[in-house]
């Protein structure tokens, strides 16, 4: 049996293009559990029994855990999903079907429409839509919820991650339609994405704010991470980079040394990045030790309700030691650590083995005493809350769970910013730009480069009412008025040059002109000088 040893994820279990981020560590000596039962004969629910007696993050009787479920199981095997719910909302099991996308390594590029999703209540969730993938492009967003995939309906219908893999995988150039239901709208959104090769980094971008301010945003933690951040850092300070924004928003989680690398590049000496412990594997210490790139110069780091784990992990550190602010809204809560079991019918566990904890002894994991169901649907209550626990929930509720940031920038839920991410939702600003490159890329290759064309291009009038014609046409709903879109108008205007930008000079040009727009990256500016 072989075993891998994953540190610690997010909640994303499965990629629609087929890739698991995790970490490898040593297996531990003892090899397999030795407890057995006299329950069942079944191999395989006697190597599960054995490795939550053994190796569970907390001690639990496990006859009382099994009592009625073996009977049930050996009638209906698909129970065994529900056994995982009685531990944690991370620990699960993994079916052998799903094992194909699970173990496909992170290297490389996929075709595929490029979204992290995982199944909640019986509906997809998207995690993150990928930077640089077509999703990302169009305006997907994490959690959304995809209710139908081409004429098929996909929510409610026990549907397993293979066949959403299937049904969303395919070679480039093909189209694939899915509605989407997104919070804070009344009815699904259609989108139809032509499947592209997805780029595997973990750098969305890199670039000067100003001669004296880097941006860089990690979308998640690889492998790779800790070398493309270095790169990416070297490359700012040789443009004179003093200070950094660390932008770590809807990224999931990953690899704990990558986030542990990352966190030693800006603390000086040997301080505690992070500790993990559990009732079977003990404690183990994370310090930084190496001279890092970055030991001095004032950094901010922003965060929000889609930050987990990995990213928490850095958040925290870098918190905790105070070398950096933290600005924007409470991250995700996930502090667990699962290890998983390869099982000998070609199936495997996902099992929580300890808890990690920021260098103050804090744990961050959101409470999950009211079950798994709960757990999920309170985080999706939060996340149409604007990154807030609603007021219903917070009665005799210890809310000390997750990063906090010292700095908390609300949601923008002005109406002019209701216009622009109407639109934005609908894909209309998206799409309407990107024609628009199409149309006059000689024009915009006149630009010297993503700063001559942010300071010097201007949407003219014309073209601003052919987007107001534009959207007259396109959009069904019609439940904003062209006197909300020419309110609306300095935002559009932004949006539209982020969106030609990034057909130009990639998602630095993109971000270069977005952030524009956006509060907590303008709150950060402020705070990291």
């Amino acid at each position: 049996m072989n075993n891998r040893y994953l540190l610690p994820l997010g909640f994303a279990a499965v990629l629609a293009f087929g890739v698991l981020i995790g970490v490898k560590i040593s297996p531990f000596a003892s090899g397999r559990p030795t407890y057995a039962t006299e329950s069942t004969s079944n191999q395989r629910i006697n190597d599960i029994l054995n490795f939550i007696s053994q190796r569970y993050v907390d001690s639990l009787n496990v006859d009382s855990l099994m009592d009625g479920f073996v009977a049930d199981y050996l009638n209906k095997p698909e129970t065994i999903d529900e056994l995982f719910k009685k531990l944690d909302p991370h620990s699960s099991y993994i079916h052998k079907e799903d094992l194909v996308g699970f173990n496909e390594e992170l290297d490389g590029n996929f075709d595929g429409i490029g979204i992290e999703f995982n199944i909640v209540d019986d509906t997809i969730l998207v995690v993150a839509a990928l930077s640089g993938g077509p999703s990302a492009k169009l305006g997907i967003l994490a959690g959304d919820k995809i209710i139908k995939i081409d004429d098929s309906t996909v929510a409610g219908t026990k549907i397993i991650s293979e066949n959403v893999i299937k049904k969303l995988r395919g070679k480039k150039g093909t189209e694939v339609k899915v509605m989407i239901k997104r919070a804070g709208e009344k009815n699904l959104l259609p989108f139809t994405i032509v499947r592209d090769v997805i780029p595997i980094t973990s750098i969305d971008a890199a670039y000067m704010v100003d001669d004296k301010i880097g941006y860089i945003k990690v979308n998640k933690f690889s492998e790779k991470t800790p070398i493309e951040f270095d790169d990416a850092l070297m490359t700012l300070k040789s443009s004179g980079m003093k200070n950094l924004i660390l932008d770590l928003r809807f990224n999931p989680g990953g690899y704990l040394t990558g986030a542990v690398a990352l966190a030693d590049e800006f603390l000086a000496g040997t301080p505690l990045i992070v500790y993990t412990e559990g009732r079977a594997v003990g404690r183990s210490d994370y310090n930084a030790g190496k001279n890092g790139l970055f030991e001095s110069g004032n950094v901010v780091v922003l965060i929000n309700e889609y930050s987990a784990s990995a990213s928490e992990i850095l958040a925290g550190a870098l918190q905790d030691n105070k070398r950096a602010k933290i600005v924007g809204r409470r991250s995700f809560g996930k502090g667990l650590v699962q290890q998983v079991y390869d099982l000998n019918d070609s199936s495997a566990i996902r099992l929580t083995i300890a808890r990690y904890y920021t260098p103050s002894g804090k744990s961050i994991q959101r409470p999950y005493d009211e079950g798994v169901d709960a757990y999920y649907e309170q985080y999706l209550s939060i996340m149409m809350n604007g990154g807030e626990l609603p007021d219903s929930l917070k009665e005799n509720k210890k809310i000390d769970w997750g990063i906090h940031p010292d700095v908390y920038v609300p949601l923008d839920t002005s109406p002019v910013n209701q216009t622009l991410n109407y639109l934005l939702n609908r894909s209309l600003i998206q799409q309407f730009s990107y024609s628009n490159y199409a149309a006059n890329a000689k024009t915009f290759a006149g630009f010297i480069d993503v700063n001559d064309f942010t300071n010097n291009y201007k949407v003219s009038d014309a073209l601003f009412e052919k987007f107001v014609q534009y959207y007259s046409l396109h959009d069904t709903d019609k439940a904003i008025t062209a006197a909300e879109i020419n309110a609306a108008r300095s935002k559009i205007e932004i949006a539209m040059k982020a969106y030609i930008a990034r057909q130009k000079w990639g998602d630095n040009g993109f971000y270069a002109n977005m952030n524009k727009l956006d509060d907590a990256f303008i709150k950060a500016v402020q705070e990291v000088k």
